[in-house]
């Protein structure tokens, strides 16, 4: 799978410099200041804060003041996402997944609710004979093949959704691997 990503022009900008990369990698690990960025880079302090703006500007960053007056910088979304893409991958398999799971219970639910409902009905019309003719079996008959739809819509969601999350597994696997 290829981990291309779509960049606007500030982000692209910020990113052509070694230097923010870095500074991104080391936000990665977790939130500094300004002083740890210099000391962990090895450059002046003047020298990061100019990269640091040209990230905020850029939204892949962020600045937080502390309580205690001082202030870190962290990752934004948008910068986990540039130095994560496959994060995102997972995300949307999983969700999709989820939801597919969700509509496979749905239709199972409403296959078991409609054949449960369709027998007790015919017997409560007494469709039921002593002698088998064919109306009641014709009846019962066609229970059960219009509600193997909502079994096999069921079963196929399930399927998917169980593709879904072992190409997750994949990708995450892969990536830790890496």
């Amino acid at each position: 799978m290829d981990d291309k990503i779509t960049l606007d022009k500030k982000s692209f900008m910020a990113l052509a410099s070694e230097s923010r990369i870095e500074l991104l990698k080391k936000l990665d690990e977790r939130r500094m200041t300004l002083s740890e960025l210099a000391r962990e880079l090895q450059m002046s302090k003047p020298a990061v804060l100019k990269h640091l703006e040209k990230l905020i500007e850029a939204g892949l960053i962020k600045k937080n003041e502390d309580k205690r007056k001082w202030i870190y910088y962290s990752l934004t979304l948008k910068g986990k996402n540039i130095l994560h893409p496959e994060r995102v991958k997972i995300v949307l398999l999983l969700s999709t997944s989820f939801i597919s799971l969700i509509a496979a219970i749905a239709m199972l639910w409403k296959y078991l609710h409609e054949k449960t409902y369709k027998v007790v009905e015919l017997a409560s019309q007494n469709e039921w004979t002593y002698d088998v003719n064919k109306s009641a079996s014709y009846n019962i008959s066609y229970v059960a093949t219009h509600n193997t739809n909502f079994f096999n819509i069921s079963l196929c969601l399930s399927v998917f959704a169980a593709i879904l999350i072992a190409i997750a597994i994949f990708i995450y696997s892969k990536k830790k691997m890496a």
